[in-house]
């Protein structure tokens, strides 16, 4: 087995998560339990989650709005922004961005 995988967008995972929600997973738990990685995109979307796993979304393109209880949050082009295992948040916006979850997001 080689000490490293090459995963192309043809190789990953395409998720319509909603009518305004799409993600594309790269590495995933099978590849490595200690993370994972994907690019989602959201147009005009609006969620409220509690998140499984620490997260870290970078914006590649459009603005990605976050609400905690008090806080409001806007993540810009080449921001990122680390959210806690637990927390529960409000994401909406038109986006694209890179997604990390520690561990692995499981499919």
């Amino acid at each position: 087995m080689a000490s490293y995988s090459l995963i192309t967008k043809k190789d990953s995972i395409f998720r319509q998560i909603s009518k305004f929600k799409t993600a594309n997973n790269y590495i995933t738990n099978d590849i490595s339990p200690n993370f994972s990685l994907a690019t989602t995109s959201g147009f005009d979307y609006l969620e409220t989650e509690i998140t499984q796993y620490d997260r870290i979304y970078f914006v590649l393109t459009g603005v990605l709005e976050l609400n905690f209880e008090e806080d409001k949050i806007t993540v810009n082009p080449n921001d990122s922004i680390f959210i806690k295992t637990g927390t529960t948040y409000t994401i909406s916006g038109t986006f694209n961005a890179v997604v990390v979850n520690q561990p692995a997001f499981k499919n």
